[in-house]
Order: C-alpha cells, then structure tokens, then sequence
C-alpha cells in the first residue's frame, strides 16, 4: 500500500473472494473511514512540524514591524501630552520660585531684624539677651552663606562681623575689668558662651588670658634664678597654687561654663611649668635631703590634686622628672634599712615569753597557756619597712627603678640570712645541749619560712608593678635558695642535737650486756632511756614548729635517722645471738609506736594515754613512711635469725630477703652475724657462684648500703659516736650542714649582747661535723620497700 503504483484490485479480490463477504461491507467501509481519518490526522501533523521554521520567521517579521508601529505611536502620543502640560510645568516651576524668594525675603526680614535688635542691645551688656539673638543671626546668616555673591547679603554679612568683633572686645574688657577690680558680674557666664558661639579660637584666647593672669605671680616669685624657685622651697611653690586654686573655686567658678573644666586645666597647666622648671633645677648638683624633701612634697601634691578633682590624672605628672634621679632616693632606703638592722643587732630574736625559760617542764606549761609564734620580730618588721618603701615607690614611678629597690631588698634579705640568723646555727656539739638550741634552731627555722613565703609575695607584687619591659629583670630565686637552705640547715641541725642526746641510749645499748642474755623482755632499759630522749626533744620541737609541713618533714627525718642509726649500730653486738635479734625486735618495735604517734606532739597538750582526742588529725601517709623505714630494720632482723649452717640455705635467704648480689653488702652481712673471718671467704666464694644462677636480683640493696663497712670504735667511755654515712632524705633540696661560728654557750644574755660583733666578724667555718651533712642526702635506688 505504500508504493506509488499500487493496485487496489488484489486487495479487493482478497477481501470480496467469498459470496458472503458482501454482507461484511458496511464493517469495512466504517474501517476505511476509520483508518482514512487516522491518516490524515497524521498527514496534518507532518505538515505542521514541516512548515513550523517557515511561520516561526514570519511571527518574527510581524512582531518587529507591530513594535515599530507601537513606537511611532507612542511619541506620538508623547508630544501631544507634552503640548497640552508645558503650560502647567510652567506654572509649577513660577510657584516654587515664588515660595523661595519669599522664604528668603522672610528671613532676610528676620536677619536684618534680629542684627538690629542686636546692636541695640549690645551697649547694655545684658548678654544673656545678646546671647539668644546672637544664636538667631548665627543660624540665619548660616542660610544665607550661598547667596554672599549679592553685594547686600555680602554687606549685611560684614555688618554682622563687625558687630560680633565688637562684642568680643567688649566682653574681653568685661572680664578684665572684673576680675583685676573683683566686681561681681553674673553676665560674664554667658559671654563665654557667647565666645564660644563665636568662634572657638576666642574661648581660647580668653582662657590663656586668664590663666596667664592667675600664674603670673607664680611665675614671677617662683622663678629659677631666685632663691624662692629652688628646690628646697618647692612646698612653699605648692602651697602657693594652692591657695590660687582655692581662690578660683571660690570666686571664679560661676563666670565660667562648668564643661570648661578651668581648675582642672589650670592646675594642669602650672604642674606642667612646674615641670619644666624642676628638669632645669636637676641638672645641678642638689642635695640627697632636698632631693627627697621635693619628692615627698610633690607626691603629696599630686595625691592633693587628684583627690580634689577626683581622678588620677595627676599621677607622676610632675614626679616624672624625678625618675633619672631616683637613684638618690635608693641610697636613702639604703640606709634607712641599714639603721634597722643596727636596731636588729641589739634586740633578742626570741620571744620573751621563751627567752627566759630554762628548764623542761617550765616550757612545755608555757607552751600549753602561752602558744606564741616562735618567730623573729625582726624579720616581721623587716617586711613591714619593705612594703612602706614599696608603696611610696609605686607612686614616684613604675620603671627601671624597681630593679634596683628589688635588688636593695635582696641584698639586706641576705643580710638578714648571714649577719642574724646563720650565726644562730651552733657550730659544735656542746652548744646543742639544753634547751637552748631548740628555741633558736625553730625560730630560725620558722622565720626562715616567714621569709620565704614573703619573699614570693614580694616578687609578685613587684612584677605586678612594674611596666612590662622590666618584669623578666625581677627575680628573687637566689635569695630563695639562701633561705630553702637555712630551713633544711635547721632541721638538719636538730636531727644532729636529738643524734646527740641518744648517744647515751646508745652506749646503754653497747653496755646491755648482750652475751649473757637469757631471755628477752618487753622493753629494755636502754630502749626506755632513749624513748624518753625522743619525747623530751619532740615535746618542745614540734609544738614550736608552725607549718604542718616541717613538722612532717622533720618527723620523717627522724625517723629515717633512728633507722639509719639502728643499722650502723648492730654491729656493736657481737656476736649478734638469736636472743639478741628477738631482744632488739622487741626493742624495735616499742620504739615504732612511739614514732608513729610523733606528729601528735606538735600539740604541747598530747597525752599519749589519751589518744582518742586527736583520732581525727590524718597520719595516713606518714604511717606508711614509718613502716617502710622500719620494715628495713625489719627485714635485716629476719636475715640475722638465719642459721649460719648450712651455707646454701643462708645465701638463698639472703637473696630472697635482701635480693641483691652486691658482695660489699653480703660481707657486712657476715659482719653482724659474727662469721669468723677466716671462713668469710668461703661464705663469699658460694655466694658469687649463687649469683651467676640468679636473674633477677638488683645490683645493691639500698637497706644494707646505708651500713658502714668499718666498725665504730667505742672510745674509752664507751661512746658510740654519731654516724657519718649517707641516709635518705624526703626533700631533695636539703643542703649539706655548714657550720657557722657561734658563741661557747647559748645562755640568753650572753648571745644578745655579743651577737652583734659577731655578725659584723665574718663567719668561721670548721670542719668537725663536715661529713654530718651526708646523713641527709637521698638516695634514689631501688629498695624492697
């Protein structure tokens, strides 16, 4: 059906081959027409979109030439709307015209009018009046700034000009006349006002008039090449402005606007010629006295000043000048300070209410109704004289001169340190007799701390101060270190006055006659005696010492030394039974309970029976730090109850109770136990053999490396003398014990009178006690703690 030369015949005798198929024609013809609508919907459609390009142009065409058309009729219509409004525009534009010339001739009227009524008033000087219609020509002739090309409006503007020239001189010459007659004229108010409207310039020129006029005689007595003008007489300079000022507030006050501020500016303006001439008069040579006569003086006036006017504005405004020469004035703090110590020379540093107690029982009564701080009044009245001479600094200036008072300050601390309290350190043995040493060796120790404390206040306060460029100049660390090391020489030096009061105890103990022991007890006799020295020391030490945490740190000294001392003393038994061991862990653990209560005595009312009144204080760590000192002696105890026999079950003790293969250590094992020295070397051959079998021991116990290896000799007394080894010690920074000289008894009336000249002598140091210094040093290796 689609080729160009179709023949319908075939189709037709397909469908019409039956003598039925006639019946069926009405059907096909509906189909046909069916499918010829179908056909030419489609045909439609494909001529559509053929010819769609070809209309699409054509709309184009027609739209341009329609917009064209459009156009040509709009400006048609344009110049017709413009023909029929040219007539109103007109009209409108000779109306606005004639609104403005008539504005303009009305306030011209009003100008003219007001610069009229103006100079009629003016003679009254009435200037509240000129005031209000001197606003009204200012605002109008403002108008008419744009129209001073019309000669008119230029003339009336210079008539006005004339007019206000006027009215400034006239209120110049009121203002003279009034203040050089002292008249009374309220009008005078409001002529400043009138000046400042004005122009701003004549406020000034009025102003500088004025106080030129009130400085004038200031300027004229107080001058540089009279003596009235001289530093010394700066006060009398001050006391002058201020009677000047007083004058002003009292009668010129009211004629000035209050936003002028004219005190303010005035005072300003003579601190500033003040100033000027004080930078003249420094450049001589003058006096220290009258240097810090005018200091004084002018801080007080400055402090004056802002007080009055309620700001600080006024600080250092004149003081400034001073600062090249604040030198002078650190010299004079110098010696103040120096003054002060001469007073602290002769002055007792302890406390009256224990200066004068001699005996035990007498001090503990006092201590329980009279607790006083056990500190040097002196150091307390050092720091107040520091924060005097500090707080008068900060007002002269925060600059580089702080770093010198801080310095002055260092250097009278140190002074302090050596020529006061170092000298109070005895140096011997028999000076650490009594009770003496105790009341000075804790007050050394707690002002010591007062220093310290003060001292990092007075370091802040400085860097506080001081402008920032010099804050990394302050420093007090050295200074410090010099006390840190006076706090730990003390408590060092009353360890060694308790080592020295048990060496009786400890001659006791060598004296026990061990080697006929049959059986033990619960105490021994020495034990009891040296107990008893302990508590007689810790009575009136602790209660003395103020910070908690000196007592801690002097009880966990002690402590340490009692066990160090125990194990340096074993070896005086010899042979060391196992009687002995039992007899001496008995002792030892009599000794524990009285260490583990020691810090309870800081309270001079502790009774030991009793002590379910001070169950609340928390002894918690130092308990530990007692057992672990004690569970050395403990474990040292152990070994000595091995057998001697057999060898290999004495070594295998020792490794697993001491765990370490240092064979110095094993040797003063053998020491106590009394193995003969001849069978030593056997003992060491096994033990160094054991060693190559055992992986885990440590290279030396750190609880038999505190033993010494020589034996002590036992003089013909039989004195045991204080051990020399090294000792662990809880604080790092504890110096060694330097001795400094002291007098040959520490009797109260004596040490004041003469301490002076011995301070001033120098300090002599002697080497008797050098190798105590050792006993405080800690030792950080590893332990079976």
């Amino acid at each position: 059906m689609n080729s160009f030369d179709y023949n319908p015949t075939d189709h037709l005798n397909q469908i019409l081959e039956k003598s039925g198929s006639i019946e069926e024609i009405p059907e096909l013809l509906a189909y046909l027409n069916a499918y010829k609508f179908q056909l030419n919907k489609q045909i439609q459609h494909d001529v559509t979109q053929y010819n769609s390009p070809i209309a699409l142009n054509e709309d184009t065409k027609e739209l341009i030439d329609n917009i064209k058309k459009i156009k040509a009729k709009s400006a048609e219509t344009q110049g017709s709307i413009v023909s029929m409004t040219s007539s109103i525009q007109e009209l409108d534009k000779c109306k606005k015209n004639l609104v403005l010339l008539m504005t303009i001739l009305k306030r011209l009227q009003m100008l003219i009018d007001a610069n009229k009524t103006l100079n009629s008033i003016i003679s009254s000087k009435h200037y509240k009046d000129i005031l209000q219609l001197l606003s009204v020509v200012k605002e109008l002739l403002t108008y008419f700034k744009p129209y001073r090309s019309i000669d008119e409006i230029n003339q009336l503007n210079l008539n006005i000009l004339k007019t206000q020239n006027k009215l400034v001189d006239d209120i110049f010459i009121d203002f003279e006349d009034t203040i050089v007659n002292k008249l009374d004229n309220d009008q005078l108010f409001h002529g400043c006002e009138i000046l400042e409207l004005i122009d701003s310039k004549y406020k000034d020129k009025l102003l500088n008039w004025f106080y030129n006029l009130q400085l004038k005689d200031i300027k004229s007595i107080f001058n540089n090449f009279d003596e009235a003008g001289s530093l010394e007489n700066i006060n009398r300079r001050y006391m002058y402005f201020n009677n000047t000022l007083a004058n002003i507030h009292l009668n010129y006050m009211d004629m000035f606007p209050k936003d002028w501020c004219i005190d303010l500016e005035l005072s300003k303006i003579f601190c500033t010629i003040t100033k000027q001439d004080l930078t003249s008069q420094l450049n001589n040579s003058i006096p220290s006295n009258n240097l810090l006569d005018a200091l004084t003086k002018t801080l007080d006036f400055e402090k004056n000043l802002n007080n009055i006017f309620k700001t600080q504005e006024f600080n250092q405004i004149i003081l400034k000048v001073f600062e090249p020469y604040l030198s002078i004035w650190i010299n004079e703090q110098d010696k103040l300070l120096h003054s002060k110590f001469l007073e602290f020379y002769s002055v007792s540093q302890i406390p009256t209410e224990y200066s004068n107690v001699q005996s035990h029982e007498d001090f503990i009564n006092v201590l329980k109704i009279n607790n006083v701080p056990n500190i040097s009044n002196s150091s307390i009245e050092l720091f107040k004289t520091f924060q005097k001479i500090l707080s008068l600094i900060i007002k002269l200036s925060s600059g580089s001169i702080l770093i010198d008072l801080s310095k002055l300050f260092v250097k009278y601390l140190n002074e302090f340190n050596n020529k006061i309290l170092l000298p109070m350190i005895p140096n011997n043995n028999e000076n650490l007799n009594g009770i003496e040493p105790i009341k000075y060796l804790t007050m050394i120790l707690n002002t010591g701390d007062y220093i310290l404390n003060n001292i990092n206040d007075l370091q802040d306060r400085f860097i506080n101060l001081i402008d920032e460029p010099f804050k990394p100049k302050i420093s007090f660390e050295t200074i410090k270190d010099v006390f840190i090391e006076l706090i730990n020489k003390s408590i060092q030096t009353l360890l060694l006055k308790i080592s020295n009061d048990l060496q009786f105890s400890w001659r006791q103990f060598t004296n026990n006659n061990w080697n006929n022991m049959e059986q033990t007890v619960e105490i021994s006799n020495y034990m009891i005696d040296y107990k008893q020295s302990l508590i007689n020391n810790c009575t009136l030490i602790l209660p003395l010492i103020i910070r908690e945490g000196y007592i801690r740190n002097f009880c966990d000294k002690l402590t340490e030394l009692i066990t160090y001392s125990y194990l340096n003393n074993l070896k005086l038994v010899t042979p060391l039974s196992i009687i002995n061991v039992e007899q001496i862990m008995s002792d030892i653990q009599n000794l524990k309970k009285l260490m583990l209560d020691l810090p309870l005595y800081s309270n001079p009312s502790f009774d030991a029976s009793n002590k379910e009144e001070h169950s609340n204080i928390n002894l918690k760590t130092y308990t530990k730090h007692v057992e672990i000192q004690f569970n050395k002696l403990d474990t040292v105890l152990k070994l000595l109850l091995t057998p001697t026999l057999p060898i290999d079950n004495l070594i295998m003790n020792y490794f697993q109770i001491i765990g370490d293969k240092s064979t110095s250590n094993f040797v003063k094992f053998l020491k106590l136990k009394s193995i003969d020295p001849a069978q030593r070397f056997k003992y060491v051959e096994i033990f160094n053999l054991q060693i190559s079998y055992q992986n885990t021991l440590m290279e030396e116990s750190p609880i038999l490396g505190v033993i010494q290896d020589d034996t002590p000799s036992v003089n013909s007394n039989n004195s045991t003398p204080t051990p020399t080894m090294k000792s662990p010690e809880p604080e790092a920074k504890s110096p060694k014990l330097l001795n400094a000289n002291f007098q040959n008894n520490l009797k109260i009336n004596n040490f004041e009178k003469n301490l002076r000249d011995f301070a001033l002598t120098g300090e002599t140091h002697v080497n008797k006690f050098k190798n105590f210094g050792k006993f405080f040093r800690k030792d950080n290796s590893n332990s079976n703690e």
